[in-house]
This record gives structure tokens, C-alpha cells and sequence, in this order.
């Protein structure tokens, strides 16, 4: 049987004929959720992977369509299945924001899968091959690992090269961030640990230097990850990990990262957001910030940190003092995503906007603020001294570039 699979995006990130592909290549990677799939489709089916960020939809040729919805694809999703319409292949839809509609799915997605696409693949398969595909599969909650499939997109414009493992399955969000996450949609408060052997397996196997942790939070289970990276010390990984504020009460679990070869630590929600505002005008916590991310540059760590703000176009703030006290707190790497609410009440995200005439009214301002070639200039000059010029040439300067590249095109970070 011939799958496409199609890698959907918002309007900020799809491409357009004649131009490059949007966003900084460096991270532009391969879909996630479809790279597992594909791990457990090849040998039985042929699966053409198709993103929407660097190439047209063209599926009509496939037997089954396999449509990934993420958060502000939506759109996407609708003019695919009206451009397919009944003479097409039948089209399933999948992933975060297809399991956040629930029951309330809108009346032009026919067949759609709720929850994980592993849990249910051999149903879905052996049903598309009958040609009786049903109008929801529900998922099992109990998280599943399945290696994704490397080298899955032959674009030049993607980077083919970029690794990620994980190491346990399961939501670490903050409460009011959850709904957004795709890990808790999927599993809910599930969590499953990999054993620390199959782990090693995995990282050997990797052909590459370079490796993303995708786990949430690394503080989550302090025994767990410093069992892992001890195990892993040996083989000369460099990590890119997330952590949650829990990091600070495990220094020694700080210092065993940085032995094995971590080289950024990206801090979650939990430790700008609520307290950024509140910064600009309390110097103790603005303090309590900045020696925070002292005491992990001091194991020659990079830090950054992930910011997600809801916004009411009513009531517009001053984001200037908040990017000040952003830039007090000495971070490497800002990631920031926005909320709105909805007449309903319900909140939803949306991308950033990039304008000439921004103001500090919006919040892109604290993006603009701190990607400015001034900000960058002065964190490269400071950080040999803390991280060491290698981490400062090989890790700070390009991803500093990649997110700033990010902002001018109105990209989210993540």
C-alpha cells in the first residue's frame, strides 16, 4: 500500500513556489510524529513523507493519506480535504490538535485519529487496505517509544542532520500549559521510563555528535537521568536538554549533565513565566533569575528559556521593562510562543507577527529586543568566559542567528 504522509503546518510556515523555504534550516526537522510512524511502516508499505513547510501537497497518488494536524494547521487541514473531496484517497487525520478537537471534530474531517497514531496503526492499516476506514480511532493512553525513522526527508532545505531520543514518555508541563502539549494529549498523566539499556542502545546507534533530549523535564526524575547519562558519559554526546525549575534543588545531577556532555539547557514555563512582569519591578527575584542562570553557566552550560504569554488585544501591555529585566537575567536563548482567547473563552495560540513599526505594545518586543544584533554581540563577547569558545562558536552563535532568522519571518520558536 502507498501512504503519504503529510506533515501540515500554519500560514506563517507553508511554503510557496519560487521562494525558499521559511525559517531557519537549523531547525527545520523532520516531523516527529511521522518519523515513528514510518519506523513501523517500513518493510510492509511504502510511505512518501511530504511537509508542507519546503513542498506542495501533492498525495492524489496514494492509497491512504495520513494528514499530521499540529496547533494552527487547522486551515491546512480544511482546504486539503476539500481540494481531496470524495474522488480522492481517503484522508485520516492525526496528531495534537486532531486529539485536542475531541468530539466536537469539524463536519469535513471524515476519518481522524485521537490520541497516538502508534497505538492504533495495525487497525488503521489492515481498515484503510479493506477500504473501510472508520470515522475515529481512539488511541490507548499508555505511552509507547518507537525510534523514528532517520533521514526521512531528502530536502536540502531541512536539516537531514538533526538527532533526538528520548528517554521517557509523558507530559512534565505546567498545569495551564498542558491542554497545548502534545505529550499530555496523547497520554494524559501517563508516564513510561525507558530502561537505561535500551537507551544506550539507541545513542550508539546514532551516527552524529549532536543530540536533543526531547524529554520535558530532566529535574522530573533526578535518580532516573542521572543514572541514564552515566551510562552515557562515555560516548561523547553533545545534549541539548529541558529542564523544569527543579533543576536547581539537584546540583549534583547539574554537574553529572554537564560531565556527560550537555551543552544547552532550555528551562520550561516554570521558570519565566508569571515571574518576567513581576522582575521588572522586584529586584530580589530579578536576582534570584539572573544567579539561577549564573549557576548553570558555571558548569559551562548554555541556558535558555521558554516563555509563553497570553495576550489580550483589549488591554495591551508595556513589554519594555519586561525585555530590560529579560536582559538582566543574562540568558542565552529566548523561546516564546503566544495565547489568545477566543469570544468563547477559550484560548488558542498564535504566531508571532513581525512588523518594521513594532512597538513595545506587543510582545514580539521582548523577541526583538533580545535577538537584536547589539544583545547577540554582547552575550557572544561574554560567554567564552563562562562556556568555553567552542560552545560559544558551535552552539550560542548559530542557534542566536537560527531564532532571530525565526523572528524577522514571524515564525514561532516552538
Amino acid at each position: 500500500m502507498r501512504i503519504a504522509a503529510l506533515a501540515l503546518t500554519d500560514e506563517s510556515r507553508r511554503f510557496v513556489k519560487g521562494f525558499p523555504a521559511r525559517g531557519a534550516r537549523r531547525l527545520l526537522t523532520a516531523n516527529l510524529d511521522i518519523c515513528r510512524l514510518a519506523a513501523l511502516v517500513a518493510g510492509t508499505d511504502r510511505l512518501d513523507y511530504i511537509d508542507e513547510r519546503v513542498s506542495p501537497l501533492n498525495p492524489e497518488a496514494a492509497d491512504l493519506v495520513l494528514a499530521h494536524v499540529t496547533f494552527g494547521a487547522e486551515q491546512s487541514a480544511r482546504e486539503l480535504a476539500a481540494r481531496l473531496g470524495p474522488t480522492g484517497p481517503p484522508v485520516a487525520f492525526f496528531g495534537p490538535s486532531a486529539t485536542a478537537w475531541n468530539d466536537q471534530a469539524p463536519a469535513w474531517v471524515h476519518h481522524r485519529v485521537h490520541g497516538d497514531i502508534l497505538n492504533v496503526w495495525p487497525q488503521v492499516r489492515a481498515d484503510a487496505a479493506a477500504g473501510a476506514l472508520e470515522p475515529v480511532y481512539r488511541a490507548g493512553r499508555e505511552p509507547v517509544h518507537a525510534v523514528g525513522l532517520p533521514g526521512l526527508s531528502s530536502s536540502p532545505e531541512m536539516n537531514a542532520g538533526h538527532q533526538s531520543v528520548s528517554f521517557c514518555r509523558g507530559c512534565a508541563c505546567p498545569p495551564d500549559l498542558a491542554p497545548f502539549c502534545t505529550e499530555f494529549l496523547y497520554y494524559g498523566d501517563r508516564v513510561h521510563r525507558r530502561p537505561p539499556e535500551e537507551v544506550v542502545g539507541e545513542v550508539i546507534s546514532l551516527p552524529g555528535k549532536q543530540v536533543s533530549l526531547l524529554d520535558e523535564d530532566v529535574a522530573r526524575f533526578p535518580d532516573y537521568y542521572a543514572d541514564v547519562f552515566a551510562r552515557l558519559w562515555k560516548y561523547r554526546r553533545h545534549w541539548t536538554v529541558n529542564a523544569g525549575t527543579r533543576i536547581f534543588d539537584h546540583p549534583d545531577l547539574v554537574r553529572l549533565l554537564a560531565k556527560a556532555g550537555t551543552k544547552v539547557v532550555i528551562l520550561n514555563e516554570t521558570f519565566l513565566s508569571g515571574r518576567l512582569a513581576e522582575a521588572a519591578g522586584d529586584p530580589r527575584l530579578l536576582r534570584w533569575l539572573r544567579h539561577s542562570v549564573k549557576s548553570l553557566q558555571a558548569r559551562r552550560l548554555l541556558v535558555g528559556a521558554r516563555v509563553t504569554t497570553e495576550v489580550d488585544p483589549a488591554r495591551p501591555a508595556d513589554y519594555d521593562a519586561a525585555a530590560r529585566a529579560l536582559r538582566r537575567t543574562d540568558l542565552d536563548f529566548l523561546l516564546m510562543r503566544l495565547l489568545v482567547r477566543d469570544a468563547g473563552g477559550n484560548r488558542r495560540l498564535v504566531p508571532p507577527a513581525y512588523r518594521h513599526t513594532l512597538s513595545s505594545s506587543d510582545p514580539s518586543w521582548l523577541r526583538r529586543q533580545f535577538y537584536s544584533l547589539e544583545a547577540i554581540a554582547g552575550r557572544l563577547a561574554r560567554r567564552p568566559r563562562r562556556v568555553g569558545f567552542y560552545s560559544t562558536l558551535v552552539y550560542l552563535l548559530p542557534l542566536s542567528m537560527a531564532y532571530r532568522h525565526q523572528f524577522f519571518e514571524g515564525i514561532p520558536d516552538y
